[in-house]
């Protein structure tokens, strides 16, 4: 799912059971900045987790949203505990 207004984008992807939120924000004057966070869905709903942010600047929307993605994919994978807000390292 795609969504885009005049200065942010936002794309909702599944993976391995969490739904990753990519979000890019239209910077003043040096590109996009990127976004994620992670949800878990199970009876009583959705539970977001903190947002986190991409270190580096990104030329396009397109690929700031990317790299939101991947972050999160890298997060999920590196350990993130269902009903925790960190990934245990």
């Amino acid at each position: 799912m795609l969504s885009i207004d005049a200065h942010e984008m936002k794309r909702r992807e599944g993976y391995k059971g969490y739904v990753i939120v990519a979000r890019s924000h239209e910077l003043q004057d040096c590109g996009f900045s990127a976004e994620f966070s992670i949800e878990e869905h199970d009876a009583d709903g959705a539970m977001g987790k903190p947002s986190s942010i991409c270190p580096n600047h990104f030329p396009t929307q397109e690929s700031a949203i990317d790299a939101g993605i991947q972050a999160g994919r890298q997060k999920i994978d590196a350990g993130f505990e269902r009903g925790s807000t960190s990934a245990s390292a």
